[in-house]
């Protein structure tokens, strides 16, 4: 996967917002660390994780979690940050339409490395790290001839744009492997190879998006 040369590195603001620190003794040793708590949701699933699943994973009592996340959404987001900070971005000096082809594959490889990532990100709320990243890319957009509103909306369009693809993905996998009447009649616009090896429709619809933003920024 091809990345820039120099990468925009993503961090998460510590202990704020629906995340907490404990106050603990002197001496007495951290059992649990907040990104422990995050990596162990991403092991679990995004889409199918419990708090008591994640609890066993770290060998901790399920209410023991509750003393550093309020509740499943918070960890939801709390993993999505971590998630973000295990790929590389690519720096916003790129020319735009690299810039946003770039982020769409950085994207992916989320996707692609934490099964349930995408339906997860599309309900969550959104963290830290993606903020910053979102902020740092709009200022990009806009010096490169975007109003602040089309480099918002358009980043949007590129997340979602990826988040729903895999999302098609992977349903259109799963129903390939069922067995059931009408079966192929349903599947037949769906028949070339890309759809069940590949990123289906995506490279297709993301040319069209960056056609239609070219003719805004150059007309």
């Amino acid at each position: 996967m091809p990345r820039a040369t120099t990468p925009v590195t993503a961090r998460g603001a510590p202990c704020r917002g629906r995340f907490t620190c404990m106050d603990r003794k002197p001496g007495r040793p951290r059992s649990l660390t907040l990104e422990g708590i995050a990596d162990a949701a991403l092991a679990e699933g995004l889409a199918t994780f419990s708090m008591p699943g994640v609890a066993r994973r770290l060998g901790v009592g399920h209410s023991g979690l509750y003393r550093y996340v309020a509740d499943r959404d918070a960890l939801v987001t709390l993993a999505l940050g971590q998630a973000v900070t295990r790929v590389t971005w690519p720096d916003p000096a790129l020319p735009w339409q690299e810039l946003l082809r770039k982020v769409a594959e950085s994207i992916w490889e989320m996707c692609d490395t934490y099964p349930g990532l995408d339906g997860a990100a599309l309900a969550a709320a959104s963290p830290p790290t993606v903020v910053e990243l979102t902020r740092r890319y709009v200022e990009s957009l806009t010096a490169a001839g975007f109003t602040a509103e089309d480099a918002a909306i358009s980043l949007d369009l590129v997340v979602t744009l990826v988040l729903t693809s895999s999302i098609t993905v992977t349903r259109l996998r799963e129903l390939e492997q069922l067995d059931w009447v009408g079966k192929d009649a349903m599947l037949s616009p769906y028949a070339h190879e890309g759809i069940w090896t590949g990123r289906g429709w995506f490279e297709s619809k993301f040319e069209i998006m960056l056609a239609g933003l070219a003719t805004r920024v150059d007309g």
